[in-house]
């Protein structure tokens, strides 16, 4: 039987929370911090397009990762939401920054 495969993993959730110490790492800037936290994962595409000046906490972004040793049998798929104290505009601002909008 011809065909290709694929394998599906559990999904991993991960946390990021802004202290003191991250804090120190980005001279204060909370936009810069969570810029570089998500651009590390690879999801730069935004649930809702136009993208406007505020952003609701359900919204996200998405990106996926093709493993270059395993091709397009792994996949890797992202989701990501700034979820807690930030504002409608300070998520949009993160959003836009990560996605190049």
């Amino acid at each position: 039987m011809d065909g290709e495969s694929r394998i599906i993993e559990r999904p991993l959730t991960t946390y990021e929370v802004y202290d003191q110490d991250e804090a120190d790492l980005w001279d204060g800037d909370l936009i810069a911090w969570a810029v570089d936290k998500v651009d590390r994962t690879g999801a730069t595409e935004p649930s809702a397009y136009p993208l406007g000046d505020a952003v609701p906490e359900h919204g996200w972004l998405h990106g996926q990762y093709e493993d270059p040793y395993g091709g397009d049998s792994k996949v890797t798929e992202t989701s990501v939401r700034l979820t807690g104290d930030w504002t409608p505009e300070q998520r949009a601002q993160v959003f836009r920054t990560v996605s190049g909008l």
